[in-house]
């Protein structure tokens, strides 16, 4: 039993360390989102979330910040349980890009899971504008499993992305899920694309139509 507890102080630190990675000063939460809030980075534009907690986390909504990474967010919070307990948060919410595309999603998850019955783990599920389903990912830690923290996914282009996430932790003796990052890529339309093959060729023969004449090349 000592084992156990040294484990689960270890498994305590761990989290309380990856936890304090993300800005101490959070200007977002998942309160602040729910109910249709929206934000946006770069060329994206995230919208229309819904968010649920239920179970042995915290219910508190304002209690989960919010990081705004160039092509993405990064959630952090209390999702972590002990002894048996469990806990669920729910979240969907719409990605678009008006000028680029996206052609791919990925979800990174550090999981901690400790003893027998133990598990932390992200799904996803995403769906285009008509909510067909184009990919799905998944990261976890599962006691007796294995762990697998990165997924990814690519899928053909859309301008619009519906997501519908569920995270979950139960214990075993500890389980948790400190940071959960997701990412999704972005290319230029084909017409911009093309523009701008079209401006790089132009630049190459304007250098050639100017070589200095004897210059060896």
């Amino acid at each position: 039993m000592q084992w156990k507890r040294r484990r689960l102080r270890m498994a305590a630190a761990l989290t309380l360390g990856l936890a304090l990675v993300a800005p101490g000063v959070q200007a977002l939460t998942l309160a602040d989102l729910d109910g249709g809030g929206s934000f946006s980075v770069g060329s994206l534009f995230f919208s229309d979330f819904d968010v649920s907690a239920a179970g042995d986390i915290s219910l508190d909504l304002a209690d989960y910040p919010v990081q705004l990474l160039s092509d993405g967010f990064r959630l952090s919070g209390p999702l972590s349980v002990l002894l048996g307990d469990a806990g669920t948060l729910l979240i969907s919410y719409t990605v678009s890009a008006l000028d680029p595309i996206l052609v791919g999603a990925s979800v990174s998850a550090a999981g901690v899971a400790i003893d027998a019955g133990s598990q932390a783990w992200v799904g996803e599920s995403l769906f285009d504008a008509a909510n067909v389903p184009i990919g799905a990912l998944f990261a976890y830690a599962i006691d007796g499993v294995g762990a697998v923290p990165f997924d990814s996914a690519g899928f053909a282009a859309t301008s619009i992305v519906n997501v519908a996430k569920t995270l979950h932790v139960e214990g075993g003796l500890f389980a948790a899920l400190p940071v959960i990052d997701q990412r999704f890529l972005v290319v230029p339309e084909p017409l911009t694309l093309a523009l701008l093959a079209l401006g790089l060729g132009g630049l190459a023969f304007w250098g050639r139509k100017h070589e200095v004449p004897g210059r060896q090349t």
